[in-house]
């Protein structure tokens, strides 16, 4: 603490001087870790009767790898003169990997004399390994100092020079440097020298592609990507040679010649090519895209994969050739077209048709190669319906999500892939599934579904996973139906489905929602039947708490905001529902002109709320309580009033609640800081517990807070500590004065772990001052003064220290109101609150609580735990697994970078026998790692807990 601490409290807060001799300066020297040290073993390098000798010492070597800045130079030296003698390849090989790592990890290494040292040492190199292992080397360590342009350019020719090695390892090397270290300058600094040697770069690369190992023409494909990516233009005249390879025997070089292809067709869209005929010409985009059409059939699964989602990024092709991927049967009207006079010119060529004129000239043509005859220029047709029948998953998947890409930027495309998506409704896999919904979810805006896909999409409905049934009611509400009939059907089946599945209930209700928003026309004529309305007799009342009724209810009302002719259709147990829901879920149910025409308090709350008004009367509320010149009792009194408006606030009006609620709980803790404080025994364990709690909330529940009020905020936590700090001193010595014994207490051991919290608390608070530039309360600075003084404090000693500055502090700074803080909360939807069912299982064994909550303005979801009271006091804090966060259908992300998530688990409980059964509360946490101390974070409760009531029986022996 004294070393973070003493040089900043010191400096800026201390201003006592005292006169003295000057304290004498100390030197000191670091001693170099000679066991550890890597230095150590390069040294035994010539003691190593052996190769096996040395290469053991060389890997524990890389293992240590520490060196003295002083000591990188002399164990380069050594390595390199134990590197001329060996004659095993494997050490040098790994001599040259300790090289790059060396100049990668070590601070004093001089790159340059490294990258020197391996070019000699290569130079006169004949093992193929050690020479490719000293190209990767150079690769390593040139990217470090890519900006030595010089050097790179050296560093291309040694890779230039060892191109002729019979190696592939050590020609892949050589391929990888010159793509990787190629100096490249911005087009606009180029010169006409620059560009001729930048073109033979790419030629010289661009012919390695004909190579006689596969290896080496993958990776000449695969340097000239690298320099695409890197900023230097790759020539169109390498189109011919990269087609070429599509149809090479290894799939690793069809793999990057696929990605080649894609990016000079994306690159050079508008080019012209002529086709095999030698009179048909395309666009060079057409082309590429036919030709990755062709590797859909390919027979690697990678390869089929990659085609499928570089098709999905291919954009600006002609609509004959997309439409084609959907059809296997071939068009005829993709040949060219030719006037009749071509026609016969081509005719009399050909020698079918006789003039007559001359001898022979109705002899048969010349003859054609099978090859040579194709009815398309390319193999565009039927590719996506392949991919979609793939027997591979990534496939499926791949086809999937390039056919929505297409669909999102071509409407013809959308409705003509509309029923090859529908179809992977009942693919096998659940991915598949998924993929295919939220595809058609982000396509709806082009689509209208006819009854025979409706009949696909509202059987999957009856999907045993969650994440499928809530997908399609997302699509359901995004898409639009294109009758009466088809509307009809799907409200019947998803009411049909919500008694099958009432866990989807709220998912439902979003779905109706929108459903009724989009087709207002056509729930018209479905009014009356759906609200059970009768010309002559008066019907039932139906329940309002019915989940069926309620999503009837939603449709119907959503769709009378754009629709007012049905208002008339309404009876008066319909408005009075209305008005019931209005209240209850005014996000699912829009203001209508019917009932009771004032505006209710939601709606006021979704209004413009004036900032200055509720500026105005924040001030009005605050004004007087940092008036120093009224005395505390009056000063806490009207901070105790204050309390009370804030939290009335909160629940008037929702858009300020985060800021209300801020400020109310701040006031608060000084209120019951301040009680704690003159209580008459001390401060009592439960209120500072209670205190703690408080200011964790301050600190981690809120968002938007400024760095100046988090400043505030972390000052009142550090008086918190202090009073925590006098406690545990004052129960230590009561438990020491009872016993007569001195020693290490249960109480001395928490006295010691306040002392701890306190310091660290302070150190945290420091930075934290000293990054906002706050300046730090009177209490804040005594504090810092008092535990720069020494390093060490007993926690009796720091007690008595801090006790008068705390009792004769003045009260802590409200900070003022910002209407920008949000306050993270919680919602448990199940289990109910008022859940009679009693949870009956075997003593010791384990059972299963559903638990569905949702949680809003969450900065971390991980951080979130779900904490079960036991009623014999034991806590658990269960983290629920990753998969089981799921993003709110309406609300993902907020403006302030927190999330909305919904949690849906199981809450696993167990314990002994009870003789009768007894409630256990589930709420749902944030845990909160200060770091200061080893024991389990902290809990911030998010919401109220629920009772779940529990009966463990005993086991029944015997059979």
């Amino acid at each position: 603490m004294a070393a973070v601490l003493k040089k900043r409290a010191l400096a800026e807060y201390n201003k006592s001087f005292q006169d003295g001799p000057a304290s004498k300066k100390l030197h000191l020297v670091k001693k170099p870790l000679i066991g550890s040290s890597a230095a150590a073993f390069v040294g035994l390098l010539e003691k190593c009767k052996s190769s096996d000798e040395a290469l053991q010492l060389l890997l524990r070597i890389s293992d240590c790898l520490q060196f003295q800045e002083s000591d990188v130079e002399e164990a380069i030296k050594k390595l390199s003169e134990h590197f001329q003698s060996e004659e095993e390849s494997v050490v040098r090989v790994k001599i040259l990997w300790l090289f790059s790592d060396i100049g990668l990890e070590c601070p004093g290494a001089n790159l340059n004399n490294l990258i020197d040292e391996t070019i000699h040492l290569i130079k006169n190199e004949t093992s193929h390994k050690v020479i490719a292992q000293g190209i990767a080397t150079l690769v390593k360590l040139g990217n470090k100092l890519s900006e030595d342009k010089i050097l790179m350019a050296r560093l291309v020719n040694v890779a230039r020079d060892n191109l002729k090695d019979t190696s592939h390892q050590v020609k892949c090397r050589c391929l990888q440097l010159m793509s990787e270290l190629y100096p490249i300058c911005p087009e606009t600094d180029r010169t006409l020298e620059m560009t001729v040697e930048s073109d033979a770069m790419v030629k010289l690369l661009g012919d390695y592609s004909n190579a006689e190992d596969a290896r080496v023409r993958c990776e000449a494909f695969q340097s000239l990507l690298t320099l695409h990516e890197r900023g230097l233009t790759i020539s169109f005249d390498l189109y011919d040679q990269v087609c070429a390879a599509l149809s090479d025997d290894y799939e690793i070089v069809r793999e990057v010649a696929l990605k080649l292809v894609w990016l000079m067709g994306s690159k050079y869209p508008e080019n012209t090519v002529t086709l095999q005929d030698g009179e048909t010409t395309m666009r060079l985009v057409d082309d590429a895209f036919i030709r990755i059409c062709s590797a859909v059939n390919d027979l690697c699964m990678q390869v089929r994969a990659l085609s499928c989602s570089l098709l999905g990024t291919t954009r600006a092709v002609s609509d004959r050739f997309l439409l084609q991927t959907l059809d296997k049967q071939l068009m005829s009207n993709m040949k060219k077209k030719r006037t009749a006079h071509e026609r016969g010119a081509e005719l009399v060529r050909s020698g079918a048709w006789a003039s007559g004129r001359r001898w022979a000239d109705d002899a048969p043509g010349q003859l054609i190669e099978q090859a040579a005859v194709q009815l398309l220029p390319g193999g565009a047709a039927g590719a996506f319906v392949h991919g979609l029948e793939d027997e591979f998953m990534e496939v499926r998947t791949a086809a999937v999500e390039a056919v929505c890409q297409l669909s999102m930027e071509n409407q013809v495309f959308a409705i003509t892939s509309l029923d090859f998506l529908v179809d992977m409704f009942n693919d096998e896999i659940e991915d598949v599934r998924l993929r295919a919904i939220d595809s058609l979810t982000r396509i709806s805006h082009h689509i209208v579904l006819r009854e025979d896909q409706l009949e696909i999409i509202l059987g999957a409905l009856e999907d045993y996973s969650m994440d499928v049934r809530e997908g399609l009611h997302r699509m359901l509400g995004s898409c639009t139906v294109a009758s009466k009939t088809c509307l009809e059907m799907c409200i019947d089946k998803i009411l049909e489905n919500l008694k099958r599945y009432p866990q989807d209930k709220r998912s439902t209700f979003r779905c109706v929602q929108q459903i009724g928003s989009k087709h207002a026309t056509l729930v018209l004529p479905l009014t009356t039947r759906l609200l059970a309305v009768h010309p002559f007799f008066d019907m039932p009342e139906p329940d309002v708490e019915d989940p069926s009724y309620m999503c009837v209810l939603i449709l119907v009302l959503n769709a009378a905001q754009h629709c007012t002719t049905m208002l008339p259709l309404f009876e008066e147990h319909t408005v009075k529902h209305y008005t019931y829901l209005r209240d209850t879920m005014p996000h699912l149910v829009p203001h209508l002109p019917i009932g009771d025409t004032k505006q209710s308090r939601s709606e006021k709350s979704e209004a413009a709320i004036d900032d200055s008004a509720v500026i105005r009367f924040f001030d009005t509320v605050l004004q007087h309580i940092d008036n120093v010149t009224l005395s505390t009792m009056v000063r806490l009194k009207m901070l105790q009033s204050a309390e009370e408006q804030l939290n009335k606030l909160s629940e008037m009006e929702p858009m300020v609640s985060g800021a209300a609620n801020f400020t109310a709980l701040f006031a608060r803790c000084v209120l019951s800081l301040h009680t704690a404080l003159n209580a008459t025994n001390g401060p009592p364990t439960h209120a500072l517990q209670q205190l703690t709690t408080d200011c964790l909330r301050l600190q981690y529940q809120f968002s938007g807070v400024s760095e100046q009020e988090n400043a505030c905020v972390w000052q009142l936590a550090l008086r918190v500590c202090a009073a925590r700090l006098l406690a545990a001193v004052q129960n230590a010595t009561v438990a020491n004065t009872g016993t007569g014994n001195t020693g290490n207490t249960a109480s001395g051991i928490v006295a010691l772990s306040a002392a701890t919290a306190l310091t660290h608390h302070a150190e945290l608070l420091d930075r934290i001052l000293a990054s906002a530039g706050v300046e730090p309360d009177p209490f804040t600075i005594a504090v810092f003064q008092q535990l720069s003084q020494s390093g060490e404090h007993k926690p009796s000693a720091l007690a008595r220290a801090v006790q008068p500055l705390l009792l004769s502090a003045p009260l802590p700074v409200i900070p003022k109101p910002n209407l920008k803080i949000r306050m993270c909360s919680a919602s448990i939807i199940e289990p109910a609150t008022d859940n009679d069912t009693v949870l009956r299982f075997c003593a010791g064994l384990i059972t299963g609580v559903a638990l569905e909550a949702e949680v809003v303005r969450v900065k971390d979801p991980s951080a979130l735990r779900v904490r079960v009271a036991y009623p014999d006091t034991r806590v658990h804090a269960l983290v629920p697994p990753r998969d089981h966060l799921r993003p709110l259908d309406h609300t993902n992300t907020n403006d302030d970078g927190t999330q909305n998530v919904r949690l849906l688990t199981k809450v696993l409980i167990s314990h002994g026998v009870w003789t009768e059964p007894c409630g256990v509360d589930i709420s749902v946490c944030l845990a909160v790692e200060e770091g200061s101390s080893r024991d389990a974070a902290p809990l911030v409760e998010l919401c109220r807990p629920v009772r779940v009531t529990v009966a463990p029986k005993p086991i029944k022996r015997g059979i």
